[in-house]
């Protein structure tokens, strides 16, 4: 339910700052948001899109953000729309200011359809706070100013390791900057695009050749991308030449070749998502999970038995513990890789830390306080009728993972753990070797 608030244009509803029919504009309407702010205990979303807040109102706004007063705001905003206000640079260089801070939760940033032009530095400073921040999602859509700079600036520093999901659709991108796009999407598990899952770039002047040099990009050296959206790029009246790209016309393509190269074009940014990506995702996160499970048994030791091992070597208790222990780390190591053929080196590593280190390992009691955002609420299709609505607070999730979350309706806290566990140790893609 929402709260009106006399003679003001925003309110809250359901944790969120939503404004209303009113415009906010500049440093005054920003005054509005913060005078509510004030007022509130807990925001977790602010939706200010369409609004006339501008540079002013923005940098009003994330000054107070970044002040003492704000720090549970900081700590609990995850999501923010400034879609629409007229931001330049100005404003972008306050709000990267605000997601560079240390205690700055924010997950969820639109900034489409701004006036944000190809200032080099503020760019490249936007991009450093990006990769130090905790953004997954970010939206430049429809920021016509940037245009071509946006690859030769800010991709040229992004190297965000939680960005899962970003949109630069009607930005203007010309075949120009095709390269450059796809040298960062090509830059592998190292690079800039190695965590990001979704890129929406339509709407653009990329061209047939452009597109076909983001597919080829994919193809050589990106793993983690699952979903491409590269719609009317001014594909008609584009050449392609005949050594680099599978179509073999030089000329320029007539309305009806146009046609059949983009079908060929989204038949293979087809393949390479759908059929390689998201299968080695698939294998890769099954592996993991179950190298995991045989870590935790094979090399996860207590203390207290470390401890007595150590100070009873010749101990019958350390003569008779299981054999796998004797052997030295690295052949034991070495076993484990084969229970995961799809993981590299580095992954299986990482998940070997995990493993060894009891502080990961799930808390053996339930909590005392029950918090139903944190359990899972039964699946009503069981057949066990008695447990249907009622929330189950296992440490470890639900039953067998059949809860609601099964069917999207809830997140499921064990998926929840599961993708927790992922992400720490890197596996949310495949990751091939690299040989020297």
């Amino acid at each position: 339910m929402a709260v009106p608030i006399p003679s003001r244009s925003v309110a809250v509803s359901k944790g969120r700052v939503v404004a209303s029919k009113e415009i906010l504009e500049g440093a005054q309407g920003a005054d509005t948001i913060i005078s509510q702010l004030n007022s509130s205990r807990s925001i977790t979303k602010l939706n200010l899109n369409s609004n006339r807040l501008g540079d002013d109102g923005v940098s009003a706004l994330f000054t107070f953000l970044m002040s003492p007063a704000a720090l549970r705001h900081r700590s609990s905003i995850t999501e923010i729309h400034l879609n629409n206000n007229g931001i330049g640079c100005r404003g972008l260089r306050d709000i990267a200011d605000y997601v560079n801070g240390n205690e700055v939760v924010l997950k969820t940033l639109w900034l489409a359809n701004n006036m944000i032009g190809p200032d080099a530095d503020v760019l490249a400073w936007f991009a450093t706070a990006v990769n130090h921040s905790q953004l997954e999602f970010l939206s430049l859509t429809g920021n016509h100013k940037l245009g071509d700079a946006i690859v030769e600036t800010f991709f040229r520093h992004l190297r965000a390791p939680r960005l899962r999901e970003l949109h630069i659709n009607a930005m203007g991108l010309t075949a120009s900057c095709a390269s450059g796009l796809a040298e960062w999407i090509s830059s592998g598990h190292i690079g800039g695009a190695h965590s990001l899952h979704t890129l929406k770039c339509s709407g653009n002047n990329l061209g047939i050749k452009g597109v076909w040099e983001i597919i080829h990009a994919i193809e050589i050296g990106n793993w983690s991308l699952m979903n491409v959206e590269v719609y009317a790029n001014k594909l008609a009246g584009t050449e392609i030449p005949n050594d680099n790209f599978p179509t073999q016309q030089s000329e320029r393509l007539s309305s009806s070749e146009t046609e059949v190269s983009w079908k060929d074009a989204e038949r293979a940014l087809h393949l390479v998502l759908h059929r390689r990506n998201a299968f080695w995702k698939r294998q890769v996160e099954m592996d993991a999970l179950s190298l995991l499970k045989y870590s935790r048994t094979l090399i996860l030791r207590s203390r207290a038995s470390l401890s007595f091992e150590d100070q009873h070597p010749m101990s019958g208790l350390a003569r008779e513990s299981f054999p796998f222990h004797n052997l030295p780390m690295e052949l034991r190591l070495h076993i484990l890789a084969i229970l995961a053929p799809s993981l590299s080196c580095a992954q299986r590593t990482r998940i070997y830390d995990y493993a060894a280190d009891p502080s990961t390992l799930p808390p053996l009691l339930p909590r005392l306080r029950r918090d139903i955002s944190h359990g899972c609420i039964a699946d009503p299709s069981r057949a066990l009728g008695a447990s249907i609505g009622f929330a189950l607070y296992s440490p470890g999730g639900c039953a067998e993972g059949k809860c609601m979350g099964t069917g999207n309706s809830l997140v499921c806290r064990r998926e929840a753990e599961r993708t927790k566990f992922l992400e720490a140790v890197g596996c949310h893609a495949y990751e091939p070797d690299c040989v020297i």
